[in-house]
């Protein structure tokens, strides 16, 4: 399945809600995941504007939080959980889930 397209504000607001990221607040935001103290993923956040983003600009997005197109349009569209999008990191990252 492809990455569907979804308002620029969407993604943000999921990106901010569920993952939670520490936000360096810029022209372009950028968001920093950390585990255990430790930076594993850093994201562009997309602006607050109510047009669409398309799949070639998502899935960079995608990309960077470590999730396959499935995975990241769960995020968005509220079927996967922070915690969820935090044990599917963990396996990607370590190896393992419930580090």
């Amino acid at each position: 399945m492809a990455i569907r397209d979804f308002r620029e504000k969407d993604i943000r607001d999921k990106i901010i809600q569920k993952v939670d990221p520490k936000l360096n607040h810029g022209k372009h935001d950028k968001g920093y995941i950390y585990i255990d103290k430790k930076i594993v993923a850093k994201i562009k956040i997309p602006n607050s504007h109510d047009r669409i983003m398309h799949k070639n600009k998502s899935k960079y997005i995608a990309r960077d939080l470590k999730l396959d197109d499935e995975q990241f349009n769960g995020l968005i569209d509220c079927t996967l959980k922070g915690d969820k999008y935090y044990e599917i990191l963990r396996d990607k990252i370590f190896g393992f889930e419930n580090v």
